[in-house]
């Protein structure tokens, strides 16, 4: 009889010991669910802020608006008109950099660049841009590329993408013609 007795105990034992590794098993499953949707959380913020970034940064770009002027023969400077498409963030004149190369010279210069308004008159390059402002831009080219050579001119702003500007001059370029 008494084995009986101690049988009845030993089942009870394992169900006890089955109740307590499905209350482990839950526990743990709780806690790996509980870091699951920690980490979907944080993946979702990141790439909500990469997303924001990339919007940011692609509603920044300045735009060439209208033609590109050369004033000489060996061209000294380069004039266009820039804006800021409606719905784009506001740029500071400053803040925008300015590199022009050559086949005068292989190697990349910051240029020297002068701004205007509408009316031609001089504009500060502590001006802010925004969405709608148009402003013509003089660059110095140096050195001074002739005609038959090529230039460009790489628009780098604080924010946004750069805007490049790539040319050749036919041989036969003359003073102030439309590149």
């Amino acid at each position: 009889m008494r084995e009986m007795f101690k049988m009845k105990k030993d089942y009870a034992f394992s169900g006890l010991e089955a109740a307590i590794v499905l209350i482990a098993f839950v526990v743990v499953a709780a806690v790996f669910s509980y870091v699951m949707l920690g980490a979907g959380f944080f993946a979702t913020q990141k790439s909500q802020e990469v997303t924001y970034s990339g919007v940011k940064q692609s509603t920044s770009n300045l735009v060439i608006d209208g033609q590109v002027y050369g004033s000489t023969a060996p061209i000294q400077y380069i004039t266009f008109s820039i804006s800021i498409p409606e719905g784009s963030q506001p740029q500071s004149l400053e803040t925008i950099e300015f590199v022009t190369t050559s086949t005068a010279s292989a190697e990349p210069n910051e240029a020297t660049v002068d701004f205007f308004d509408y009316e031609g008159d001089p504009v500060a390059a502590s001006t802010i841009m925004r969405p709608g402002d148009k402003y013509t831009v003089r660059v110095t080219m140096d050195p001074r590329p002739a005609a038959g050579e090529s230039f460009t001119i790489e628009m780098k702003p604080k924010i946004g993408a750069a805007t490049l500007i790539s040319k050749t001059l036919s041989t036969g370029y003359e003073k102030g013609v439309i590149i």
